[in-house]
């Protein structure tokens, strides 16, 4: 299994390093959902690991060959999520009713990870909505579930964004507790 996955990550390596010097974003590389033409001859257990390795393999050779800044001007400014919000809300006039919809028709789309950044950006602006807050909630739910299986950091991540308990394999859960007592 590992000689057949070193094949597969060797295509790899050499595909994003091949758009890296063409100039292509990380964005860009990652949307090309780049699956090495070999790798469906390869048995199971490679797909799981090659499709669980590719994203951070993909961010990591990107870091590494694209430099301080990186193409498409990634990295040359230093705008905040909070500059990004007063773009969204003071110069777009984006209110949170707005906001909230446009959350939600992206979660609808299935663009979860869109909906979370502008989430990012506008939310604070908005500190007391409730139906942000939920709108937000049900984003990183569908975050968590989306990564389960392929990518235990992220899911951890995202669950920590809305305080979701992540209880320990094989731990008893609170309500096993109470009933054994």
């Amino acid at each position: 299994m590992l000689a057949d996955l070193r094949i597969q990550l060797a295509w790899l390596r050499d595909a994003v390093l091949r758009e890296v010097k063409t100039g292509a974003t990380r964005s860009a590389i990652q949307q090309a959902n780049l699956i090495a033409p070999t790798l469906a001859q390869s048995p199971s257990s490679v797909h799981l690991a090659y499709l669980v390795m590719r994203e951070h393999m993909i961010n990591r050779l990107f870091d590494q060959h694209s430099g301080y800044w990186h193409n498409g001007l990634e990295g040359l400014d230093s705008l905040s999520d909070t500059d990004r919000g007063a773009a969204l809300v003071d110069y777009l006039g984006v209110s949170e009713s707005q906001l909230a919809s446009a959350a939600e028709r992206m979660v609808s789309d299935g663009r979860h990870e869109l909906a979370a950044q502008v989430l990012r950006w506008g939310q604070p602006r908005f500190p007391n909505s409730t139906r942000l807050a939920g709108v937000r909630r049900v984003v990183y739910l569908k975050l968590m579930e989306k990564v389960q299986q392929v990518d235990p950091f992220k899911f951890i991540l995202y669950a920590r964004e809305i305080d979701q308990s992540t209880p320990q394999i094989g731990a008893p859960l609170l309500a096993d507790t109470h009933a054994s007592r």
